[in-house]
């Protein structure tokens, strides 16, 4: 699992799996320190069959389920793709791993469920954006993310400017353009004109058209951000046929056939990086102006029964704190404690468990960074 998608989530918050593993681990890029990684991972999987065998499970039970995460510990391909952190969740169906673009506290926890809190912040649209390259050689969609870029493929769509219009005769007879100093990035768009002019921006338009209906069929419902990359006389062609709900206003200029990867990645992310937060902050301000409403609760008694009844709509959870304590089902009571005790859990991680399984949007932050300075802060359905 090399990216973590709202529906890969939801099903790891499904109650009634069994036994589940979390194990999060800080990790480095493929090198010399690849080996101590291994060896934390060693550990992390004797520490969880420690635990199961004091929760009751039999030893060939224990190593049978955590056999498949043992094999990776000798998987070179593996750990050749290592980033800076690593989660794994094992369970009855065997092994998930994700390597992950932001650093984690290491944790082993075995319980009823999947612990998941740390990976809120990396869930599908807000970690990947689509990068649509435009260039007279070729034309490429790639799915992006910090780590960086993948060309997927765009079936029956032609990939050759230059080949399908004839591009060098276009250019020679009949498309003229300049740039000035007014316009986006101390720019304008190019001017066309000549005799042929009408003819080459429509054979332009009519071959963007087929882009853009490839890659609206590849991407369907995915609306993470689209980022164009192109010189400037190509980028407001596309702009006027395409289709895509998140097309960004800001663009990669210049040709990326003349780019290395790790620029043109580089570039498309600081501007993929605001884009994603925008929801975010939209919901900040959205708790914001209804606070001290009966829709709004910082207040754990309340949030973890609401969250476990599903009135949960947006909830913003500290990533860097614990809320120790217990909920009790027949009572509906959340009890609250000061240090972690016997049988307690993460409240805060039951409580984002519990609002993804609703449908609930949920941010995990700093706790520097939530609204109104609380460890969490929840909006209600009702």
């Amino acid at each position: 699992m090399d990216s973590l998608t709202r529906e890969d989530l939801t099903a790891l918050a499904t109650r009634g799996q069994g036994i589940c593993i979390s194990i999060y681990l800080p990790t480095h890029p493929f090198g010399p320190e690849t080996q101590a990684d291994q060896t934390a991972l060693k550990n992390a999987l004797n520490q969880a069959e420690e635990e199961l065998a004091a929760g009751g499970m039999r030893s060939p039970d224990a190593i049978a389920l955590l056999a498949p995460a043992r094999e990776l510990l000798g998987d070179r391909p593996f750990w050749l793709r290592s980033d800076v952190g690593l989660a794994l969740f094992i369970g009855r169906d065997g092994v998930k791993a994700l390597r992950m673009p932001e650093e984690v506290a290491p944790r082993v926890i075995v319980d009823e469920r999947f612990y998941l809190k740390p990976l809120l912040g990396v869930i599908g649209s807000e970690h990947h954006y689509w990068l649509l390259t435009l260039s007279q050689k070729r034309i490429r969609l790639m799915r992006g993310s910090r780590i960086g870029l993948v060309q997927v493929d765009l079936e029956g769509v032609p990939t050759s400017l230059a080949e399908e219009l004839r591009w060098d005769d276009l250019e020679r007879s009949s498309l003229q353009f300049h740039t000035g100093t007014s316009g986006t990035g101390g720019k304008r768009p190019a001017v066309f004109h000549g005799t042929g002019e009408p003819d080459v921006k429509d054979e332009i338009m009519r071959y963007f058209r087929e882009i853009d209906k490839g890659v609206a069929e590849y991407l369907q419902d995915d609306d993470a951000p689209l980022i164009l990359a192109g010189v400037d006389y190509l980028l407001p062609i596309y702009r006027e046929v395409n289709s895509h709900p998140r097309l960004a206003q800001t663009a990669v200029t210049g040709s990326p056939d003349n780019m290395n990867a790790a620029d043109l990645s580089r570039e498309a992310w600081d501007i993929a990086l605001p884009l994603f937060r925008e929801g975010r902050d939209r919901a900040a301000r959205q708790l914001d102006d209804a606070w001290g409403s009966s829709k709004t609760t910082s207040d754990p008694e309340t949030l973890v029964p609401a969250a476990m009844h599903g009135r949960v709509d947006t909830l913003f959870v500290a990533s860097d704190r614990e809320l120790w304590g217990r909920y009790d089902a027949e009572t509906g009571a959340a009890s609250i404690h000061a240090s972690r005790q016997s049988g307690d859990e993460d409240l805060l991680d039951l409580a984002a468990f519990e609002a993804l399984h609703s449908g609930a949007e949920v941010y995990a932050l700093p706790a520097a960074q939530l609204p109104r300075g609380e460890a969490f802060a929840a909006m209600l359905r009702y």
